[in-house]
């Protein structure tokens, strides 16, 4: 009869090694879970995303109304001509907490861009805009970007 037992389980040093791990990636990672630094950058830039397309799809769809277009002021992007900062359907504005951190900036149009019944960026006289592609910035402590393409293409860049 041979008796030799089979012990399993881990050994001390591999139950150390894995806290060491857990603990590095603790104070490592869970700092981003708690602050909003980084991730509010994304949702901004997605809730304008949003209401540049809506602005474009408004003007292609309402073909003898005058052109839809939006206004990016520092904080907040809204219907052209209105300085407001209304968080509506319409409009976006980035909240008094995150004012010190994220700022918005319009790229190679001042504050005003429109759009033609072919969703093609326009100034409000009509002429062409964004010959070069235009950018909406959104900076924080990621800086994010919208273009806007001079044939009406409006994409995450």
């Amino acid at each position: 009869m041979n008796k030799t037992q089979h012990y399993r389980g881990f050994t001390l040093i591999e139950l150390i090694v894995v806290l060491v791990i857990i603990g590095v990636l603790a104070v490592s990672l869970l700092p981003r879970f708690f602050s909003g630094s980084g991730t509010n950058e994304y949702l901004y830039r997605d809730q304008a995303y949003s209401l540049l397309q809506r602005q474009q799809m408004q003007a292609m769809q309402c073909t003898n109304c005058p052109p839809a277009g939006f206004r990016v002021n520092s904080f907040s992007v809204n219907p052209a001509g209105i300085n407001g900062c209304d968080n509506t359907a319409t409009a976006m504005c980035i909240s008094e907490r995150d004012r010190s951190s994220i700022r918005l900036s319009p790229g190679a149009f001042n504050n005003d861009l429109y759009f033609n019944n072919l969703g093609q960026p326009i100034t409000e006289s009509g002429l062409r805009r964004c010959n070069s592609g235009c950018r909406v910035r959104v900076l924080g402590s990621v800086n994010l970007a919208i273009c806007i393409e001079y044939e009406g293409y409006i994409h995450l860049c």
